[in-house]
């Protein structure tokens, strides 16, 4: 790779992590692991009013040496259910594939991602049974994105009951669902995350 190309990196990054600690987006953290500043670790926090809200969201950046040419790539390391991301945390946010910009930063391609927590694009999803739970049953998309949050996303706080409502009536009656976040589907989900 060209010199200038390496210094430009250096110094949009080193100009970047400056911001980011010194005015950081609200619920937004992210720093390096490495010298080279090739891999990253952010958090996001999850908004309020979302089925996220007080969850703490890890995610993996892996920057390449032709950035910011070339986007970021991004990937949840905490599960999370959410439509535009995949059970590998694969994040579908068209910024960062078809659609980047010189213009964006990693603080900003970080907002977009939480943006993306309060209004799912499910036109085009990386998980499509989810963005259809979310078209056509927003109640029970909300309870299992609570479920989910509460049991990764959230080390600190007890579960509250509410999240809950039909597992006694399941329990109690030994029904089977296949709907998504059921016991047997939550499971599928699961195992393949």
């Amino acid at each position: 790779m060209p010199i200038e190309e390496n210094s430009w990196r250096h110094r949009r990054l080193r100009s970047e992590l400056k911001t980011l600690r010194s005015d950081p987006p609200e619920g937004i953290q992210a720093a390096p692991l490495d010298g080279q500043c090739c891999h990253w670790q952010a958090s996001i926090t999850g908004p309020q009013g979302s089925p996220y809200e007080g969850g703490l969201f890890f995610l993996y950046l892996q920057i390449p040496h032709s950035y910011p040419m070339r986007p970021p790539v991004v990937r949840f390391i905490t599960k999370i259910f959410h439509p535009n991301i995949s059970c590998h945390g694969d994040v579908g946010l068209d910024s960062i594939h078809h659609n980047w910009s010189l213009a964006l930063t990693i603080s900003k391609v970080l907002i977009s991602i939480q943006s993306l927590l309060t209004d799912p694009f499910c036109y085009v999803c990386m998980a499509p049974e989810i963005g259809r739970l979310y078209q056509h049953n927003h109640k029970e998309f909300d309870r299992i994105a609570k479920l989910w949050t509460w049991k990764y996303a959230m080390h600190d706080f007890l579960m509250p009951m509410q999240i809950y409502p039909h597992e006694k009536k399941k329990r109690k009656y030994g029904q089977k669902s296949c709907n998504v976040g059921t016991d047997n589907n939550q499971q599928h989900h699961e195992r393949n995350m």
